[in-house]
C-alpha cells in the first residue's frame, strides 16, 4: 500500500497486517513471486525484482533419512557425527553422485530415537540436476524408481561406516528436488545461491566494495520489507541463516534493546558473561541510538486479520 509492504495476504484470502515489518524467509527466487507485477511496482523496485531473481544458484538437493536398529552396533571408532563423503576425487564436487554428507545427531543427543536407536541424514551436493525431475510426476512409478536411483549414492555413504545399514533399517524417506521444492518452498529445489568466493553479490550492502559479501544483506527497496534466511548475509547452513534472522530482529529495534538484551544473556551463564557491553555500551548508545532503527522501520501499525 503506498508503496510500502504491510502484510501478506494468504491462500485462503486472509491478510495478515504487520506490526512493523514483513519479514520474508523465502528464497529470492520466490520472493520476486509474491510482490506482484513489474507495472504495479515502483522503478527501483522494478529493477530490484528483476536482477534479484536471475542471481546464479546452486542446482538441487536429494535427501535421505533414516531410522535404525543400533543393537549390538559399535560406533565407537565415530569422532565426528558429520561426515563428507567423496566417492571418487577426480570428478568434481558439484556432482551430487559423487559428493554427500551424512549426519548421526543422536550419537550427540540420545532424546531424538529410543535407547537403542539412531536417526541418520543424509544428503547430496547441491548440484543435483533439476530438469530430469520437472518432467516426472510425484507418486508415479517412473518417479519412485527415479528416486531410488538417485539415493542409491546416499545409502552408500552411509555404507563406509555401517556397512548393514539396510538390514538395520526400520524406516527411511528419499527427498528429492521436487519434494524439496513443494514443502521449503525452494525455487526449482535449489540448495541456494552460488557466489564464487572473494566476490559480492548484489545488494550486499555499504561495505561491499570493502569487503567480498557473497550474500545480498536484508535490506529491500520495498519500504517495510526485510529479508532473511540463507539467501541473506552471513549465507547457506542452519546457523547462518539462524544467525541472519537475529540480524533482522536486531534491525527493527533501537541499539538500546540490543545492548538489554547482551546483559541479559550474559547472566544467563557463565560462559555467556563476556557479552555484557558493560559501560562500554553506555558510551556506544548515544552515538548511534539517533539513528536506530531506520526510520522506514519506525511504524507500528494495527495488527489485524481481515477476508
Amino acid at each position: 500500500e503506498d508503496g510500502r509492504a504491510v502484510g501478506v495476504r494468504l491462500k485462503n484470502g486472509n491478510v495478515v497486517k504487520a506490526k512493523k515489518a514483513v519479514v520474508s524467509n523465502a528464497t529470492p527466487f520466490d520472493t520476486v513471486k509474491m510482490l506482484g507485477d513489474k507495472q504495479e511496482l515502483p522503478e527501483g523496485v522494478a529493477k530490484w525484482k528483476e536482477e534479484l531473481g536471475k542471481l546464479p544458484r546452486h542446482g538441487a538437493i536429494m535427501h535421505l533419512f533414516l531410522a535404525i536398529d543400533a543393537e549390538g552396533l559399535d560406533l565407537s571408532h565415530i569422532d565426528d557425527p558429520a561426515h563428507l563423503v567423496v566417492q571418487d576425487w577426480g570428478r568434481s564436487l558439484q556432482d551430487s553422485q559423487n559428493l554427500c554428507s551424512f549426519f548421526i545427531p543422536s550419537l550427540l543427543d540420545k532424546t531424538l530415537c529410543p535407547e537403542g536407536k539412531h536417526v541418520i541424514h543424509v544428503y547430496s551436493s547441491g548440484g543435483e540436476p533439476y530438469e530430469p525431475w520437472e518432467k516426472l510426476t510425484p507418486g508415479t512409478p517412473e518417479y519412485e524408481a527415479y528416486k531410488e536411483e538417485r539415493a542409491e549414492v546416499l545409502w552408500k555413504a552411509v555404507e563406509r561406516c555401517i556397512p548393514d545399514i539396510r538390514d538395520r533399517l526400520e524406516f527411511s524417506i528419499i527427498g528429492s528436488p521436487l519434494a524439496h521444492e513443494a514443502f521449503l518452498r525452494r525455487d526449482r529445489g535449489t540448495y541456494g545461491l552460488a557466489w564464487a568466493a572473494g566476490t559480492s553479490a548484489p545488494y550486499a550492502g555499504l561495505l561491499k566494495n570493502i569487503l567480498p559479501f557473497p550474500f545480498p544483506n536484508l535490506k529491500t527497496p520495498v519500504d517495510g520489507l526485510l529479508r532473511c534466511g540463507d539467501s541473506c548475509f552471513p549465507g547457506i547452513g542452519t546457523p547462518s541463516a539462524a544467525a541472519s534472522g537475529a540480524i533482522c530482529a536486531n534491525t527493527m529495534n533501537p541499539v538500546s534493546k540490543h545492548l538489554e538484551l547482551l546483559k541479559e544473556a550474559s547472566k544467563n551463564d557463565p560462559m555467556y558473561k563476556f557479552l555484557d557491553p558493560g559501560i562500554l555500551g553506555e558510551v556506544y548508545k548515544p552515538f548511534v541510538e539517533w539513528s536506530t532503527p531506520s526510520p522506514e522501520l519506525r511504524v507500528e501499525q494495527t495488527e489485524s486479520a481481515s477476508a
